[in-house]
């Protein structure tokens, strides 16, 4: 018979009501199919009949939301070939140009989801390569190792290498096998996202296609948007009927509530005005952001407009998947840009607030009951003591508070002794 199991431990998570919750000796209560029924102090499970793991000295915190980075780009992490356009052209085309090779993306997108899962990483969107069958090889293996995903198959048919370009009926047609055969894969487990590679690679034509396809088959929409100041200008000159970059996505049907911009770096008030009216959420990219020197994103923008807003580590131009490197990023990013983030909301940027942005708030992102038990084990200092120490540990101490292992639906999906 299946027994409920229980998982002991310091706890801190963000809420669904906005609050942050943490308990110091608490338990987290998980069905045999994955779902938290409890999350309690644990004097409050004495003499329950539990399977019971003490992780006692530990602390456990909601799955990390990563709502931006590339697979094909894993291998290539710190190449420092210049601002955006350079590289991509220098180091990022030439890397997913291998991805023809089979054996080469099957290796990588292990690679890719070993990364992601040693990190406490529990949810990704991610963009794949332009090439159908490692975007297959890809969901081949989300499904096999357990990571919760949102992929696409990366469309381009133009301002690219030829060996990239993808025609866009050959490239819509690619995009419909995929759904049927992944979306909702594993009770949902798995979903594949339109993913325009951003507006300057994608024809006009290949745009309306896309939107097409999203509006029809009620997919999420993933893509970039203001990062480059350059990129925007050579936007605006591939696409000269839209006012401005947003507006080449309005005009394709791209742009609504299942929208995922990343970046966001160089739009006006106008533009975030509108961005917020269509409900679209925004992929938050310290530190590519810096690593390319292509500005700050203002995230007091963001927030005071009710957009929602997921952090990303965005490999490759991001130089690590973990996520609590990102916040330091994004710490340092509002105090560069003026304002400040206090760890409260970094932790919630990282966790709740990536499966707001991803539309799965309902299911992932905190530790509450009747959500997936999807969540990370870290080590924690002694010196890290209540909720204070506890919120360093989960923000900016990846360095001093590593992690010890990772869960999705309850099921540990990677151990720290299993590759020591």
């Amino acid at each position: 018979m299946s027994v409920h199991r229980a998982y002991r431990a310091s706890v801190l998570t963000p809420s669904s009501q906005g609050s942050l919750s943490y308990l110091e000796d608490g338990v987290i209560v998980v069905t045999p199919s994955g779902v938290i029924e409890a999350v309690c102090p644990f004097d409050a499970v004495l003499g329950t009949p539990l399977s019971m793991l003490d992780l006692r000295g530990r602390l456990i915190v909601p799955g990390f939301i990563d709502v931006h980075l590339h697979y094909p780009q894993t291998r290539v992490i710190g190449s420092a070939s210049g601002p955006l356009l350079d590289w991509l052209s220098h180091t990022i085309f030439p890397e997913e140009e291998r991805f023809g090779d089979e054996v080469y993306a099957r290796r990588v997108a292990d690679e890719f989801v070993d990364h992601c899962l040693a990190v406490g990483t529990t949810t990704v969107s991610a963009f794949s390569s332009s090439d159908p069958r490692a975007t297959e090889i890809l969901f081949e293996t989300l499904a096999q190792r357990g990571l919760r995903a949102f992929a696409g198959l990366t469309l381009m048919d133009q301002n690219c290498p030829e060996a990239l370009a993808v025609p866009v009926d050959v490239a819509m047609a690619e995009c419909r096998r995929l759904v049927t055969r992944f979306h909702g894969f594993d009770g949902g487990r798995l979903r594949f996202s339109v993913t325009p590679r951003f507006a300057l690679s994608c024809s006009r034509e290949m745009l309306s296609a896309a939107g097409a396809l999203a509006n029809e088959l009620d997919l999420m929409v993933q893509t970039h948007i203001a990062e480059n100041a350059r990129e925007g200008e050579e936007t605006l000159a591939a696409h000269p009927y839209a006012r401005d970059y947003l507006g080449v996505y309005e005009a394709a049907g791209l742009l609504g509530p299942r929208t995922l911009l990343a970046h966001a770096i160089h739009l006006s008030s106008a533009e975030w005005d509108r961005l917020a009216a269509s409900g679209a959420r925004v992929a938050h990219c310290p530190d590519s952001n810096l690593f390319l020197n292509s500005g700050r994103m203002r995230l007091d923008q963001a927030r005071k407009r009710g957009v929602a807003v997921g952090l990303a580590s965005d490999v490759a131009a991001g130089r690590s998947f973990d996520l609590r490197r990102a916040t330091a990023y994004a710490y340092d990013n509002a105090q560069l840009a003026g304002f400040q983030v206090t760890p409260e909301v970094l932790f919630e940027l990282a966790t709740l607030g990536g499966a707001k942005a991803l539309g799965l708030s309902d299911s992932v992102g905190s530790l509450e009951q009747g959500k997936q038990a999807d969540f990370a084990v870290l080590e924690r200092p002694p010196y890290e003591d209540g909720i204070k120490g506890a919120l360093r540990a989960a923000t900016l101490g990846s360095a001093l508070a590593p992690v010890v292992s990772t869960y999705i639906r309850g099921r540990r999906v990677w151990d720290r002794r299993a590759v020591l």
